[in-house]
């Protein structure tokens, strides 16, 4: 399976992007009227989110409870004792290290699992874990969910290869336009970054619902245009978006 790809991340203001009831009917009106002109196929997919991205609580609070011990038993080290980065230690020092490191050790290990609790805990949180989750990150998690929507749905199956996946993840404000081998052969890359850049801005613009029609009639005016309409054909996948 040949499959072009462009991701986008799509972000308001408010943090909301929402389809209402009307926008279910408007795509998938959409979606019929396109494939009438055509022998392609186009789904729709809309994800509440493409992961739960465990491992950005994880890492952020191991990171924070390794760097933040070390820098602050650094920066106390140094004020107490300013020689240590000069040229040694003072031979006044020598006698007092052992007592000094085991207890220094005892509250440097409690310390630091009392950290990385508290910060895997308030990084669980799920606006702070959308703050702290990279951008590449989540368009990384977008584009798998992406793919594996492609082969779930049967995109990949169809007639001539001329599946077209038009797939956005809300919580991420990402959205993705995947199409088949029978596709990309004649349709330049190109063409799918800017049915996609359109459908990023009206999501920006707060109308995802206006983002998924235009976003389906390019894609069907780009099927209709290499892969016409040859009589009635069977519509091989649905019409209605898919919610995940």
């Amino acid at each position: 399976m040949g499959v072009a790809h462009l991701a986008a991340a799509a972000r308001r203001g408010d943090g909301e992007m929402l389809l209402n009831p009307d926008d279910y009917k408007r795509i998938e009106q959409a979606v019929s009227s396109a494939e009438l002109t055509t022998r392609g196929e186009i789904v729709c997919v809309v994800a509440e989110e493409a992961s739960t991205y465990l491992e950005v609580p994880l890492a952020w609070a191991a990171a924070v409870a390794i760097a933040l011990p070390l820098l602050v038993l650094a920066l106390s080290n140094f004020a107490l004792n300013p020689d240590v980065f000069a040229w040694g230690w003072r031979a006044a020092h020598v006698g007092t290290t052992h007592t000094n490191v085991i207890a220094a050790l005892g509250a440097y290990s409690i310390g630091q699992s009392i950290l990385f609790i508290t910060i895997l805990v308030l990084a669980s949180i799920p606006g702070v874990r959308r703050f702290l989750t990279p951008a590449s990150l989540k368009r990384g998690h977008v584009h798998h969910r992406a793919l594996e929507q492609f082969v779930a749905r049967n995109l990949h199956n169809t007639c001539e290869h001329t599946g077209v996946l038009i797939y956005a993840s809300l919580t991420e404000r990402c959205a993705e336009v995947l199409a088949d081998s029978g596709i990309n052969a004649k349709v330049p890359a190109e063409t799918w970054d800017n049915i996609l850049a359109s459908l990023v801005d009206d999501i920006k613009k707060g109308t995802p619902g206006d983002g998924f029609v235009t976003a389906i009639e390019n894609c069907g005016r780009v099927l209709a245009e290499h892969f016409p309409a040859q009589g009635p054909k069977p519509n091989e996948l649905p019409n209605a978006i898919i919610e995940i």
